[in-house]
């Protein structure tokens, strides 16, 4: 009871207490959706940048990989010549810039007039030079080395951890051997090549999208190949030593402070190389901590906005309820004229001994501007459609003038042409909003099928003819007249023609053929002359119900632009 009590005596507040605890929850929602997204957007970025990594370093290797696995029946084939060894290793230089040296590592004694330790070897040199020499002797004991021990001890390339080659390459370097059998199978030598590792700094540290990255590229027994020896480096590497699997992401805390996020994983092939990329935390996220710091004081200032909307609101509360009052009342009245509009149209079906009529009129608002009407006197029939520019309440009122005008004008008067001519004096008269109405007014003679017509600026009526085996249609030709209430000096001419029997005079307003749909693309005449082909059924009320279809199948949840009125007229003599 007092939770209510409060609330009902203190609403503006607990408005503002809602209010604060709700932006609250939306930018704690937002905020860690964000975060998500970023951090997501993260991993992907590094996750492309290693792979990218991962190909050049894996590109490069795999050139000398295979180089020297060719290499090595090449060597095989050349054993009994040794002198030919030293253009091997030259060869292998000189064909691949990623290849530092080369060497072809004999077992002890191989060639006993070559001495115990025949190494031929050829370096690049710094000036682009390539150079040959003999690299084995006692004090050059390759026979001790992993780049010898282990390819012999496998049977297969290996590439082995990087160490200073003080005696050839005069560089730190790894080295990839790879055995060489002699034709009974036996192993009597590796072929090696010394790739230095100058290149894998530039690689692992291209295509950086933060700033703060930092990457490392380790071998198997966690030496460092290309990258800078710091604490982040042993940390992250202290992390990585308790993977088993070497392959993985992890968040760290370094002793200054800061979170970095850390992955790793293999480069894979014949090597055992691990790749670590680092990233600070800051970088990721800092921006949007900012944003949050932001949002917060801009949720401050909401609230305070929201107070004082709150207390204008008390006082404009009551005139608000006036204008809704008001609202309601216009609407209700709305809903009362277009009662008398409709009203005053005439029944949408009709039927005598010769002639079938049948209309429709379906506003776009609560009243619109089209009209028809149509009455029989002296076996004569008089019709007539318009449709007054603009929409809503100003062309309702010109429509009824207009449809009461018709009425009077044609109690007496059987020439369309003299009564356009009266309702447009009329209609000029005070019109200072310049509104206009395209209208079309005919008289059927119904013992004749005569018919005489006079249009304003109106949609020409199409002919759908019935009396043979195909239905056939055509436009009905009319002169085009200025629209009711342009001009009161304007002069209307009357126009002739003959409707053949069993055929359907069809009327229409712009509504139809403008009808538009989502993609703003209108009905236009070739549909509405498409359906009319397909209307077999010769009364006017199966037309209009298949063209009514037919529209809203094209304008489907559309909404309805412009007033949609049709007239279909179908004259059938008894002689």
């Amino acid at each position: 009871m007092k939770v209510r009590n409060f609330i009902r005596t203190h609403t503006g507040l607990t408005v503002i207490i809602a209010a604060a605890l709700m932006l609250e929850l939306t930018s704690y929602v937002m905020y860690y959706s964000a975060q998500a997204i970023i951090q997501q957007t993260m991993e992907r970025l590094v996750g492309r940048e290693m792979n990218a990594i991962y190909l050049s370093i894996r590109n490069k290797l795999a050139q000398v990989e295979v180089t020297l696995d060719n290499m090595a029946w090449v060597v095989s084939d050349d054993l009994k010549k040794p002198d030919s060894l030293f253009v091997l290793t030259r060869q292998i230089v000189e064909n691949n810039p990623y290849i530092l040296g080369s060497s072809i590592s004999c077992i002890p004694d191989l060639y006993p007039q070559k001495g115990r330790w025949f190494e031929p070897y050829a370096v690049r040199r710094a000036d682009g030079t390539i150079e040959s020499m003999q690299l084995g002797s006692e004090s050059h004991d390759y026979t001790k080395s992993e780049f010898f021990t282990i390819p012999i001890a496998k049977g297969s390339g290996h590439w082995c951890e990087p160490y200073l080659d003080s005696d050839g390459a005069k560089a730190i370097v790894t080295t990839y051997g790879v055995p060489v059998c002699d034709i009974s199978g036996r192993i009597v030598a590796v072929v090696d090549a010394d790739i230095s590792l100058g290149w894998l700094d530039e690689v692992i540290n291209e295509g950086m999208v933060y700033q703060t990255t930092r990457r490392f590229l380790v071998t198997g027994r966690y030496n460092l190949l290309a990258g800078e020896d710091s604490p982040l480096f042993k940390m992250a590497l202290k992390r990585m030593k308790a993977d088993s699997d070497r392959k993985g992401y992890v968040m760290l805390k370094g002793e200054d402070g800061e979170k970095r996020h850390v992955f790793f994983t293999p480069v894979g092939g014949k090597t055992d190389w691990v790749l670590i990329n680092t990233v600070d935390d800051s970088e990721i996220f800092g921006t949007l901590r900012h944003v949050r710091r932001f949002l917060l004081l801009l949720v401050l200032s909401g609230l305070l906005l929201i107070g004082f909307i709150v207390w204008r609101s008390s006082r404009n509360l009551e005139r608000l309820r006036k204008v809704n009052a008001e609202k309601n009342r216009i609407g209700g009245e709305l809903r009362v004229a277009s009662q008398i509009q409709h009203s005053m149209l005439p029944a949408n079906y009709l039927r005598e001994d010769n002639v079938e009529i049948c209309g429709s009129l379906v506003p776009a608002r609560e009243v619109g501007g089209d009209l028809f009407d149509y009455f029989l006197r002296d076996e004569k029939l008089f019709f007539c459609i318009g449709d007054v520019s603009g929409k809503g309440a100003p062309s309702a009122m010109l429509m009824a003038v207009t449809h009461a005008l018709f009425r009077s004008a044609s109690a007496h008067e059987s020439n369309p042409a003299r009564i356009m001519q009266t309702i447009n004096e009329t209609v000029c008269q005070g019109n200072e909003s310049n509104m206009f109405v395209t209208m079309f007014i005919g008289v059927l003679d119904l013992p004749t099928g005569h018919l005489c017509y006079c249009n304003a600026g109106h949609d020409s009526p199409m002919i759908v003819d019935h009396s043979e085996s195909t239905i056939q249609y055509s436009i009905l030709e009319c002169i085009p007249h200025i629209p009711v209430g342009a001009f009161d000096d304007m002069k209307y001419g009357v126009q002739e023609t003959q409707l053949q029997p069993d055929s359907t005079l069809f009327l229409y307003t712009d509504g139809l053929t403008e009808a538009m749909s989502k993609d703003l693309e209108q009905f236009g005449v070739e549909r509405m002359e498409a359906v009319l082909a397909t209307c077999t059924d010769k009364h006017p009320k199966d037309i209009l119900e298949k063209m009514t279809e037919e529209v809203h199948k094209f304008v489907k949840t559309a909404e309805q632009s412009d007033d949609l009125t049709m007239l279909a007229i179908r004259y059938f003599p008894a002689f």
